[in-house]
């Protein structure tokens, strides 16, 4: 009878020693004793409601000063999408006078920067890095593979490729290029 009266107080000893553990710990981290218990509520954000420190912006550079030229075709493709500013390279500059210097757009939301480069470099752009569009419907991605295949070059046709029920893979008229996937 004697170990089973200390084993059942060394039992309420421990159980208080845990529940004092917890409120003290509860205490120091300005939480209160019942919220521990309560299951955990999971707010889910939206991209536009997370405030970022840090913007990653895609940027295009163009070599055949025909970043406005581009620029223009892009906006004319997509919703929502607006030249937000541009600066020109004058006549004293380095690049051609009125070719673009800089300019920042938006395309359905997203912004873009792009710019005429002066100096002529040894590289261009690869389908290595591409645009990634997700279209809503049937008619977004038939539309969107005319327009951006014109004149351009079309590494995967429109087609089920397992991953997706219709995908393509373009490289437009610029050698900007592009992944186009229905949802």
């Amino acid at each position: 009878m004697k170990k089973t009266t200390f084993i059942l107080l060394s039992s309420i000893i421990a159980i208080l020693c845990l529940l004092a553990s917890i409120y003290i710990y509860m205490s120091i981290s300005g939480k209160e004793l019942s919220s521990a218990y309560e299951p955990k509520k999971v707010q889910r954000l939206s991209y536009d409601s997370i405030e970022m420190k840090q913007k990653i912006t895609p940027f295009l550079t163009f070599q055949k000063n025909d970043a406005e030229e581009a620029m223009n075709f892009y906006i004319s493709l997509f919703d929502n999408s607006k030249i937000i500013d541009i600066q020109r390279w004058g006549k004293d500059g380095p690049g051609k006078e009125g070719t673009i210097m800089h300019a920042t757009f938006q395309l359905n939301g997203q912004q873009f920067m792009c710019s005429d480069s002066q100096p002529v470099h040894n590289w261009d752009f690869t389908p290595a890095v591409s645009n990634y569009v997700e279209c809503e419907d049937e008619e977004e991605i038939e539309r969107l593979f005319s327009k951006l295949s014109e004149n351009g070059e079309v590494t995967m046709p429109l087609d089920n490729y397992g991953f997706s029920q219709k995908f393509g893979w373009i490289i437009d008229r610029f050698g900007v290029s592009w992944q186009l996937n229905l949802k």
